[in-house]
């Protein structure tokens, strides 16, 4: 008899795909542009967005996500060119807070090396306060929901059980698209082609998984055609509230971001190389 069990069905969901890319990103760190490169990978035909959000948002459980997985975004008319011999691959990008504690069933999933985005933290947090503020909802959101004590949490949980994975910096892909890009597909073991950089305008495309209600994060990437390169302003701490422990956290995030960028995993700009950037497009913050 076949077993049922959530590990089970996990597994399962790796018979659907010839492979599965996971990406995982604190929010506002251009993680769905980033994802955006991938669509345009021939063998990539699927896309999961945030599979795991309504079990945050909605206290929905595990079947949640394994109907998320199986019936995710199909790409193959939103790519900008047409391929012939298109893949059955899926590519998943997902919140750290978002898997939380269910995590393992998300490496359960992957024989690739998982994808971790990181970004100033002062810039990041202080991108989705603006964004909270922006539809009226309170801009002290929880501190779980920066994302990175649990993406230190998750890297070690990758270290401890020999999972590969590799960190790339929202600056470094931002402003050095092309150089980045290349060692992250290389190291995917995926072919990487310079136009996959650019893409269609598909404001029509519909990701958000609640209803609408984070419709508005995402509508510019979607609208964009490309990477711009990183020019925000880094906010200086003492610009965070101090009420609710907020700037201390924000102190906490920025130690971690900070010892992450000199991790050997990092996927780095060579020493000397000029920055080239690019000429249209957009440089999302989602």
């Amino acid at each position: 008899m076949q077993s049922s069990s959530p590990r089970s069905k996990f597994d399962a969901i790796k018979d659907h795909y010839d492979d599965i890319y996971v990406i995982i990103s604190p929010p506002r760190c251009s993680s769905t542009a980033f994802a955006r490169v991938f669509w345009e990978q021939p063998s990539i035909r699927y896309y999961a967005h945030e599979p795991f959000e309504g079990t945050y948002f909605m206290g929905q459980d595990l079947n949640y996500v394994i109907d998320n997985l199986r019936n995710p975004l199909d790409l193959r008319d939103i790519k900008s060119y047409s391929f012939a011999g298109l893949g059955r691959s899926l590519v998943i990008k997902e919140m750290p807070y978002q898997v939380g504690e269910r995590f393992p069933f998300l490496m359960v999933l992957t024989n690739k090396p998982v994808v971790f985005l990181t970004r100033d933290p002062r810039q990041n947090i202080a991108s989705r306060m603006a964004k909270k503020e922006e539809v009226g909802d309170d801009p002290l959101f929880p501190h779980v929901e920066t994302g990175w004590q649990l993406i230190a949490d998750q890297i070690k949980y990758c270290k401890e059980h020999a999972i590969p994975y590799m960190i790339v910096d929202a600056k470094d892909f931002r402003n050095q698209p092309l150089v980045i890009f290349k060692q992250i597909f290389e190291r995917l073991d995926l072919p990487f082609r310079e136009d996959m950089l650019s893409w269609n305008s598909r404001p029509d495309v519909d990701i958000d998984n609640l209803d609408g209600d984070h419709h508005h994060l995402y509508q510019e990437v979607l609208s964009s055609t490309g990477m711009l390169p990183d020019k925000d302003a880094i906010p200086a701490l003492d610009t965070f509230p101090s009420e609710l422990g907020y700037r201390d956290h924000v102190k906490h995030c920025l130690q971690i971001y900070q010892r992450l960028q000199v991790s050997p995993a990092r996927i780095r700009v060579p020493v000397g190389q000029p920055i080239q950037f690019a000429q249209d497009g957009y440089y999302p913050g989602g």
